[in-house]
């Protein structure tokens, strides 16, 4: 086949990049014509993988947003190039399939509302971005209702959230998570890391660690992680937890929050973390009540270690943690007296397992249901979805 894949910036690397990245790999692998229209592209090239440029207007976000959207459709009608199946990463104006990696700029607009300060409701107000990426993802799903077209969601809730909003038939939705490389961790060096990074934060062995992944910790609930720990030790528990995550100047706003709880030995703030395996590996709950996220691959990589995991119903991952029986979930904003009876309940739980000689039956369900969402696992499913609508667009 002939497939035309778009993107602002083609980066093999990390992000949403990495999913179109992998899945031009898999085309270029079984011998499909690949060719990527992006503005910038990093890494090597290879052999089946072609990049032709979009240009776009640098320095205003909306100008940049928009011209991208023209170009790219420019680009892709030319004449000489006529594809079989075009898939969008990014909003564009011509697709076949449209990758709903953010699920809807309306409904985060909308949970901006919530949870943000006036000045920012007024900021949102008169940046014309918002009205772009509005009008943009309404032609959007507007063209993919007319055609034959899909839209792949990362989740259940991601599909709702669209249709909450724009007139889409529920069949025009495929979920496709993320795809998670779990081969990059080595896992063969778990005790070590257990007791390696216990030491090096002082951590004693009896104590119960909680572990927090990514940045952006307002929208993570990260208030509430800490609340819940706060809780737990004036309980009389010893507790304490890791934050792995940059999130710039706001971290001395989470600082002083942890000072003013008298939480300052309790919580370690690592920063941006490249090893996170010696992490997953030392903790014992991980703990991401998140308020708003279309998925959350860290709750996948935790259950890839085995850990138990409390999420928050705002992550799209929520829904299979529930399907699956592998964790806790809960409504959110987080009351943080929940979030701690939760975290306290999870752990008499673990113990309770280790004592009954069930744990390792426990961990492997864990590590079995992240295998699910493996990065080779995930591209099969793509590559079959577009193989059939491919197939529908040539009758």
């Amino acid at each position: 086949m002939k497939i035309a894949i778009v993107l602002m910036k083609y980066n093999p690397f990390g992000g949403y990049e990495r999913q179109a990245a992998l899945l031009a790999e898999a085309f270029a692998d079984r011998g499909d014509n690949v060719t990527v229209f992006a503005n910038e592209w990093l890494g090597n090239s290879r052999a089946g993988i072609k990049f032709q440029k979009v240009p776009m207007f640098k320095g205003m976000s909306w100008l940049k947003v928009l011209s991208f959207a023209l170009f790219s459709k420019h680009c892709l009608n030319r004449e000489e190039n006529n594809f079989d199946i075009i898939i969008a990463f990014d909003r564009t104006l011509v697709m076949d399939i449209y990758r709903a990696g953010n699920a809807c700029h309306k409904e985060w607009i909308n949970f901006r509302k919530q949870h943000e300060s006036i000045l920012s409701l007024i900021s949102i107000a008169i940046n014309p971005l918002h009205i772009v990426i509005n009008a943009i993802e309404k032609f959007i799903f507007s063209q993919i209702q007319k055609t034959t077209g899909k839209i792949i969601v990362l989740s259940e809730i991601s599909a709702l959230q669209i249709r909450q909003h724009y007139s889409v038939e529920e069949n025009r939705f495929i979920v496709v998570p993320p795809a998670v490389d779990l081969t990059r961790f080595d896992k063969s060096k778990l005790p070590v890391y257990r007791k390696e990074q216990r030491n090096k934060l002082g951590i004693e062995k009896n104590t119960l660690l909680l572990l927090h992944v990514g940045s952006g910790f307002k929208i993570k609930g990260l208030n509430s992680t800490i609340a819940s720990l706060s809780i737990l030790i004036n309980k009389g528990l010893r507790a304490e937890l890791l934050i792995a995550g940059k999130n710039g100047s706001a971290v001395k706003k989470y600082l002083k929050l942890c000072q003013k709880m008298g939480l300052e030995n309790n919580v370690h703030f690592l920063g941006g973390v490249k090893d996170i395996e010696r992490f997953y590996a030392v903790a014992d709950i991980f703990v991401m009540p998140s308020l708003f996220e279309t998925f959350g691959i860290a709750t996948i990589e935790a259950l890839s270690f085995g850990l138990p995991v409390i999420i928050g119903r705002g992550a799209g991952v929520s829904s299979i943690v529930e399907q699956e029986k592998i964790g806790k979930v809960l409504n959110v904003p987080a009351d943080p007296v929940e979030l701690a009876d939760l975290i306290e309940e999870t752990a008499t739980n673990e113990n309770g397992l280790k004592s009954a000689g069930k744990i390792d039956q426990e961990i492997e369900k864990r590590i079995g249901v992240s295998l699910k969402y493996d990065h080779s696992e995930i591209i099969k499913k793509y590559l079959t979805v577009i193989d059939q609508v491919a197939q529908r667009k040539t009758f």
